[in-house]
């Protein structure tokens, strides 16, 4: 069997009940992702409302390299409207031109469903894992929202910027974005 690239350019995006089912659906996604031979995920981050300050807030996965993760801090763009746009740096203006792609209504429906008290887990995948990956979040009790391709020159772009915002200190594995 032909290896497949590993690009991890794909973004497969599913709402949960609740952060802690969702956090359970992460900590179970990142085990099938170890049993599966042909599966090497690039990293996970739950966006959810948190519940004391009312702020749209992630967390990515430790086990994923988090840096690669940031991609997915690309979809809080429009959820946070447009604050993590500064983290971003250089590549905001890239970040704003791959959002334009996404469908108003698929965030529009993240975010209402985020903002109602569901938790979305957010999957970064290859192309021939998304069909897999989806039905796997489906069975671990999401309803799989939508898929989006990332450009490679985001990718390199983002990966670059968290890199040397990381560098200064700016920014960590974890945080607020709103």
């Amino acid at each position: 069997m032909a290896v497949q690239p590993d690009k991890n350019n794909q973004l497969v995006v599913s709402v949960f009940d609740n952060i802690m089912k969702a956090k359970q659906a992460q900590k179970d996604i990142e085990l099938w992702d170890e049993a599966q031979a042909a599966i090497k995920l690039g990293g996970s981050a739950i966006i959810y409302k948190d519940t004391v300050d009312g702020k749209i807030k992630h967390e990515q996965s430790a086990k994923f390299d988090w840096k690669k993760g940031a991609l997915i801090g690309l979809l809080l763009v429009p959820l946070t409207g447009g604050l993590l746009l500064p983290v971003f740096g250089a590549a905001a203006g890239l970040a704003t031109t791959w959002l334009k792609g996404i469908k108003r209504e698929d965030i529009d429906k993240i975010a209402s469903q985020v903002n109602a008290g569901k938790a979305a887990l957010a999957v970064l995948c290859d192309e021939h894992e998304m069909p897999m990956v989806s039905a796997e979040l489906t069975r671990l009790g999401g309803t799989t929202i939508t898929g989006y391709k990332i450009p490679d020159k985001t990718a390199v772009d983002v990966q670059n910027a968290v890199q040397s915002a990381a560098d200064k200190g700016q920014i960590g594995s974890h945080g607020s974005v709103s």
